[in-house]
């Protein structure tokens, strides 16, 4: 039996954006907006807060929720498709499944926790 897709829908007075859960990338705060940054590039702009964003994330993503983690306060990823994190840099890379990488900034703070629940994921199958 196939398995149904989530959305992450997120939707204000006058716009609205419908992703499946596989193709966000990673959402990144601007002030009372968020960048959604999607498979291949495309970039939408939302005017929400990222924790606002979070709430729909864990509301919405049942099966996936535990694929989108928090780093730090302006930045959330799709941590299938974090490749590499360079704590002494405070850089974390993404890859997508059309090859597209993005570069994003964290605190080292962040990025030492982001390796060690990574690595645990690992070890916990």
């Amino acid at each position: 039996m196939m398995q149904e897709q989530e959305y992450l829908v997120i939707s204000t007075a006058t716009e609205m954006v419908r992703l499946q859960e596989q193709s966000v990338v990673c959402i990144t705060s601007d002030g009372n907006y968020s960048h959604i940054c999607a498979i291949g590039g495309e970039t939408f702009i939302v005017s929400s807060q990222l924790g606002q964003i979070e709430q729909l994330i864990g509301q919405q993503l049942h099966s996936s929720y535990g694929y989108f983690i928090r780093i730090g306060r302006g930045l959330i990823i799709n941590l299938r498709y974090l490749c590499y994190i360079n704590i002494s840099k405070h850089k974390l890379y993404l890859l997508d499944t059309s090859g597209r990488k993005y570069v994003q900034e964290a605190s080292r703070e962040a990025l030492i926790q982001l390796k060690s629940i990574t690595e645990n994921m690992k070890a916990n199958g």
